[in-house]
């Protein structure tokens, strides 16, 4: 009785293929065939290798969960390592993207262009910065430049400090904004993750860690907010006895000392993953996505406004 039922369905749904279904069908299958051929974008599927220093863990994450929103075919694999490391990694090729705090110097780009025949460019797309941080206990609230480079590397300095990593972007601002250089033979106090220099700084005190502003910056992050509980971000005092905090006008402006602007590197052939990403991360939504961070944009844009009718659209603005 059952195969029957079968049958019975199978002939009433033949029967229903009357001429004008029939040919709505044939229109899909004309209407296929038109873009039969046509390939995708390369930037809209497939998988991106993203090579990062681990500072910018949060803004990335921010960054691709909404770009894959838009390209649901894309896929980004993450290898978070010293930005030292990355770049060694985009010169040997072993990733075609990375993101660290510093652009290639143009021998770097020379010896890339010599290898793969790819034009290189470095792509700035917003500014971080290198915090010091401390128990929220500490009755400290800011810090010299002077005691920063007396005590960085003074095994028998008055602050004990600790970085998140050697040679990392926060190592490297450091180094490069104070003009100064580890002693030869010196072990580098760091304890290979900013959340490992949070619990640290919560036991000991009177310590004082060294991590990037974005493990901190977003501040309706849960995570962020329990981090916060424990630390403190300390103002920075100038040499002329100016105190700043790592704020979003201080970045821009140059005033806190230790900013640094986050630089996408490719080396990529074609408009690929790489280059829409970094497309993507320019826009209006980009970043838009970077200032929700707190950190500063690399490029600003103004809010539509009506006026007299007219729609005045935004303008794009580098940041100082």
């Amino acid at each position: 009785m059952v195969k029957n039922k079968l049958l019975l369905i199978g002939c009433l749904l033949a029967l229903a293929c009357t001429p004008f279904s029939c040919s709505k069908k044939e229109e899909v299958k004309a209407e296929e065939s038109k873009t039969k051929g046509i390939e995708k974008p390369l930037h809209t599927y497939g998988k991106l290798k993203v090579t990062a220093d681990p500072s910018y863990k949060n803004v990335l994450k921010a960054l691709t969960s909404i770009y894959t929103l838009e390209y649901p075919e894309v896929e980004f694999e993450f290898d978070y390592k010293i930005e030292e490391l990355a770049i060694k990694d985009l010169y040997e090729g072993k990733t075609n993207f990375a993101v660290v705090s510093k652009p290639l110097t143009k021998e770097q780009e020379t010896y890339l262009f010599n290898k793969t025949k790819i034009l290189f460019k470095s792509s700035p797309i917003g500014m971080d910065a290198t915090v010091f941080i401390t128990s929220v206990n500490n009755p400290l609230d800011s810090i010299h430049l002077n005691e920063i480079k007396e005590n960085v590397y003074n095994e028998n300095g008055t602050m004990r400090m600790v970085f998140d990593y050697p040679n990392s972007a926060n190592f490297n601002t450091l180094n490069d904004k104070l003009g100064i250089t580890p002693p030869k033979g010196q072990s580098i106090n760091a304890l290979k993750s900013a959340e490992n220099v949070i619990d640290f700084v919560q036991k000991d005190q009177h310590a004082i860690g060294i991590i990037g502003l974005n493990t901190l910056s977003d501040t309706d992050n849960p995570k962020v907010q329990e981090y916060l509980k424990k630390v403190k971000i300390l103002k920075v005092v100038d040499a002329k006895g100016n105190v700043y905090a790592p704020t979003n006008p201080n970045l821009r402006n140059g005033l806190y000392p230790f900013y640094r602007l986050i630089y996408f590197l490719k080396n990529e052939k074609g408009f690929g993953i790489a280059a829409g990403f970094t497309r993507f991360t320019g826009s209006q939504q980009g970043q838009l996505i970077i200032l929700k961070e707190n950190l500063q944009p690399y490029y600003l844009y103004k809010r539509e406004v009506q006026l007299n009718s007219q729609s005045l659209q935004p303008q794009e603005i580098k940041a100082k």
